[in-house]
Order: C-alpha cells, then sequence, then structure tokens
C-alpha cells in the first residue's frame, strides 16, 4: 500500500480500481478539520457538485455493516476548495502539483481493456507469444507492467500495438497480391505453351491432310495404265463429291 504524507501527516490512500482515494477521516487530518466528520458536512453542503468519480461509500473494513466515504484525488481537490482551513491552499497544490507527480494518475482494468484486445489481435496477427507482445509494449515505454502506463501513455501504447498489428496485416495482403499475381502468371504460360502445341497439332494435320491428298493422287497416277477408265473416272468423281461435301 503506497503512504503519502503532507506536512508530516501521513496518509494511507485506499486504492479502488487501481486509482488512489482517500477516506473522509483521512481527509479531515490533512486538511486540518478539529472533528472527524468536517469533510463529511463540507461534502453534504456541496454534494451535488461531486460526480461518481470523485466520492463514493464503501464497506468499512473496520466496522461491519457500515460504509465510510472516499474521495478520489480530483474529489479531494474539490473538497479542499471548500474548505476554509489554513491549509486547503497548500493541499490543493499538494494534490495537484506533488501527489500527480509523485504517484501519478494510474489508468484502471478497465481502461487497459483496449490495450490488452490490440495485443490479443498482434498476437494472432504476427503468431508470437503473449510474452513478447506485452514485453515490447513495456519496453517501448520504459515500464515493467501495463498498469504503470498513465493515461496518455496508455493511448499511445495502444496506438503502438495497432500500427505493428496493421503493418503485419499490410505484409500479408502483400503476400497474398504476390501470390495471385504470380499465380496469374504461370497459368498464363501454361496457356500460351497450350495454345503452341494446339496450333502445332492443327498445322500438323493440315499435312497430313495434304499428305492423304497426295497419297490419293500417287495412287491414282500408279494405277491409271492398269484401271479401267470408266472406274477409275468414277473413282475420282467419288472423291471430288466427298471433297464438296467436306466444303458444306
Amino acid at each position: 500500500m503506497t503512504v503519502l504524507t503532507f506536512q508530516n501527516i501521513t496518509l494511507t490512500p485506499a486504492k479502488v480500481d487501481d486509482q488512489i482515494w482517500l477516506t473522509s477521516a483521512e481527509l479531515a487530518r490533512a486538511l486540518g478539520y478539529a472533528e472527524v466528520d468536517g469533510v463529511t458536512k463540507t461534502y453534504n453542503r456541496k454534494a451535488d457538485e461531486f460526480t461518481d468519480s470523485m466520492t463514493a461509500l464503501v464497506d468499512n473494513p473496520k466496522m461491519k455493516n457500515a460504509k465510510i466515504r472516499i474521495f478520489s484525488l480530483r474529489g479531494c481537490h474539490l473538497v479542499a476548495m471548500f474548505s476554509r482551513t489554513t491549509v486547503a491552499k497548500e493541499f490543493r497544490k499538494w494534490v495537484l502539483d506533488i501527489l500527480d507527480k509523485e504517484v501519478g494518475i494510474q489508468t484502471t482494468a478497465a481502461d487497459r481493456t483496449p490495450l490488452r484486445q490490440a495485443i490479443s489481435a498482434l498476437v494472432g496477427a504476427k503468431r508470437i507469444g503473449y510474452d513478447v507482445a506485452y514485453s515490447m509494449v513495456h519496453q517501448r515505454f520504459g515500464v515493467k507492467h501495463i498498469d504503470e502506463l498513465t493515461p496518455s501513455q496508455l493511448n499511445a501504447a495502444i496506438e503502438y500495438v495497432h500500427s505493428l498489428t496493421l503493418d503485419t496485416q499490410n505484409e500479408h495482403n502483400a503476400l497474398w497480391r504476390l501470390i495471385g499475381i504470380l499465380e496469374h502468371e504461370r497459368i498464363s504460360n501454361e496457356l500460351n505453351k497450350l495454345q503452341n502445341i494446339l496450333s502445332a497439332a492443327d498445322a500438323q494435320l493440315r499435312r497430313i491432310r495434304a499428305s492423304r491428298g497426295l497419297i490419293y493422287d500417287g495412287f491414282s497416277e500408279q494405277r491409271i495404265k492398269s484401271h479401267n477408265p470408266r472406274l477409275l473416272q468414277e473413282a475420282k468423281n467419288f472423291i471430288n463429291r466427298q471433297h464438296e461435301m467436306k466444303r458444306l
């Protein structure tokens, strides 16, 4: 538990959602109230000016079924604004100028949820361990744990992790674009090769058909003297009719 000191008065703050809060009794001692309930009376007069982030009622750890009022740093400052004690002004300066600098404004677990979600996305995108991802954030911002990040650092950390994830996604998309280009080139080359094969086959078929015609002519020339002229003419007429039918 963090111990704070204001003008030789030792204060033991309560921790609620990782934020520093002071009980009304502690705050009364720090502000120099003669009565312990001095802060409570001040609060009751101006209760409508306090928000839930400034004050709350919590269970009293020393008394069963009892409640105590606590104040956040902003709540303490507002109480001091309404106080007329001799140290109220100095206390306000201490809260704003010293307490925040020495202790720092801490983030809550809920505040850090977007960062944890961003880290989970980074782990999935880069396929790295959570310890590696958190270590990258720790080294980047000089902390040992993300709960040490200030609100401004927390926002920067979220942007930092998102940028790493986006870079990974862009690289992944670029990889698949390159795969698509290479596959398109490969398929185009295969189609060109197939077209060349088909063209060569077509040319070969034309040569075969031409050769077949020469063969028929050769047979005709070789056997023209031994065949009956009438039969030879009928054979030629048949071949001519076949060619005409093919043209149709």
